[in-house]
C-alpha cells in the first residue's frame, strides 16, 4: 500500500476513482459495509487492489467519501432561503419538509446502511457526524436569520430537535414497510414544525 494517496487529474485516473466508489456503494448497499472487502471492490470496479489502494487507504475512506457525496447532493437541493413574510411561510416549511424526506429516496439502501452502521459502531457515527452537523448548523443559521417570525427562543435546541424529529420519520417512511402516505406525513410534519416554531400571526 502506498504512502501517499494520488489525486487524479487525468480523465482516465478520475474514472478508475468513480468506478471505485460506484462499485463499493453498489456493494455497500446490497451485501452491508462489514460483509465487502477492498479485494471485491477493485474486482468490481474492474481494477487491481493496488490501483485501489493508490486512491483509498482503506475502505473506511471510501465509506467516508460516499458518506460526504450524499450529505453534498441532497443539501444542495434544500435551499436554506429566508422564510417569506407573508401567508407562504407555511408553504415554504412544507417545501423543505418535502424535500428532507425526498432526498431519502436518493441511495436509499445506501442510506439505510448508512443509519445501521451509525446507530451500531461509534467511528462510524463519529465519522457521519460531522457531515449531519453541517445540516445542523444550516438549520440554525435559517433560525437565526429570521428569528423575529420565531415563537422558539433556544434556536439551537429548536434546530436540534426538528432535525431529529424529521430524520426520525423520514427514515421510518423510507426505509421501511409501512402502509403511511407519504404526502399526508408532509402535511402533519409541517403542521408540526409550524405550530412549534413560527408564530401566529405569520400563519395566517
Amino acid at each position: 500500500m502506498p504512502e501517499e494517496v494520488r489525486v487524479p487529474k487525468q480523465k482516465r485516473s478520475m474514472e478508475k476513482k468513480e468506478a471505485i466508489k460506484k462499485a463499493a456503494l453498489e456493494l455497500f448497499s446490497t451485501q452491508g459495509y462489514h460483509n465487502t472487502s477492498t479485494n471485491e471492490i477493485a474486482k468490481k470496479a474492474g481494477v487491481s487492489i493496488g490501483t485501489l489502494y493508490s486512491y483509498y487507504p482503506d475502505k473506511r475512506a471510501i465509506y467516508d467519501e460516499l458518506v460526504g457525496d450524499l450529505y453534498r447532493t441532497t443539501m444542495e437541493e434544500v435551499k436554506f432561503t429566508e422564510f417569506p413574510r407573508d401567508s407562504s411561510v407555511r408553504r415554504q416549511v412544507r417545501g423543505y419538509v418535502s424535500l428532507v424526506l425526498h432526498n431519502h429516496e436518493y441511495m436509499t439502501a445506501f442510506q439505510k446502511e448508512l443509519s445501521a452502521l451509525s446507530m451500531l459502531y461509534e467511528d462510524l457515527r463519529v465519522l457521519e457526524q460531522k457531515y449531519r452537523m453541517q445540516v445542523g448548523g444550516s438549520l440554525l443559521q435559517m433560525f437565526q436569520e429570521n428569528k423575529e417570525i420565531l415563537r422558539v427562543k433556544d434556536l439551537r435546541t429548536a434546530a436540534f430537535l426538528i432535525q431529529n424529529s424529521l430524520e426520525a420519520v423520514v427514515h421510518e417512511v423510507t426505509f421501511f414497510e409501512n402502509d403511511m402516505d407519504k404526502e399526508q406525513v408532509i402535511d402533519e410534519l409541517t403542521e408540526m414544525i409550524c405550530r412549534y416554531c413560527i408564530r401566529d400571526e405569520y400563519l395566517q
